[in-house]
């Protein structure tokens, strides 16, 4: 299963480097895919804090609080839209180009969903996608498919996952599975870029820069984030 789904990312991203050529100074100020949605969306930080903290993740269970509970956004897709509200954070001459490729980004997150055993519309699973692909591109450093499930079980299990995100209307939530699944894709899908086709220095930095940025905006630290065979975790 990791071969094939790494595959099928590697087999994706030969193609993101002649889109990605334009990625140099104006990067890091403008390609922070889904920051400024994170700022003004349903997102609780306090969802990706709980998952990392081991404290809470040794606390009983309360009332079935630590059960892991799939939240489902089933309202009808709406790709086009929230490729073109991901692509607006990019300079004007780019967002045609950066509308089809988050558009192409959720396609394969459909193909990844079913290879990794995620239901379809799973939010747990898109927002996974997002903490999960922005590390690698910071790091440099590949994460499993067991150690990516992991993640999607931590999220799972946080009881604001139903209880806040849950609450919004389900135009709110397909937006945020959408737009989490597009933007984790795509930087997963510019990781696997720079294997096949490293870029300069300066423009692999700047992708760090929005990666780390994407991670602090969801209240993560990105200095301190790891991510490995315990899912999330935060180094002291």
């Amino acid at each position: 299963m990791l071969r094939m789904t790494l595959a099928l990312i590697a087999s994706a991203a030969l193609a993101l480097p002649v889109r990605a050529q334009w990625l140099g100074a104006d990067y890091a100020t403008y390609g922070a895919p889904l920051s400024s949605f994170m700022q003004s969306s349903v997102v609780n930080n306090s969802l990706m804090i709980q998952a990392a903290d081991p404290s809470a993740q040794k606390r009983p269970d309360r009332a079935g609080s630590g059960a892991a509970s799939t939240l489902r956004a089933d309202a009808p897709a709406d790709v086009q839209r929230n490729a073109a509200d991901l692509a607006r954070n990019f300079p004007p001459q780019h967002r045609a180009t950066m509308t089809k490729t988050f558009a192409d980004s959720m396609g394969i997150w459909y193909q990844l969903e079913a290879k990794l055993g995620v239901p379809r519309n799973d939010v747990g699973g898109a927002l996974a996608a997002f903490v999960v692909g922005n590390y690698m591109v910071l790091t440099s450093k590949e994460v499993s498919d067991e150690e990516f499930g992991v993640v999607v079980d931590q999220l799972r299990r946080q009881p604001s996952l139903r209880t806040t995100l849950g609450a919004q209307s389900p135009a709110a939530l397909r937006n945020l599975y959408e737009q989490s699944a597009m933007s984790g894709t795509f930087m997963a899908l510019a990781y696997k870029s720079q294997q096949v086709k490293p870029q300069p220095p300066e423009q692999q930095a700047n992708l760090r820069n929005a990666a780390r940025e994407n991670l602090r905006t969801i209240g993560l630290d990105p200095d301190r984030l790891r991510i490995g065979a315990r899912g999330i975790s935060m180094a002291d």
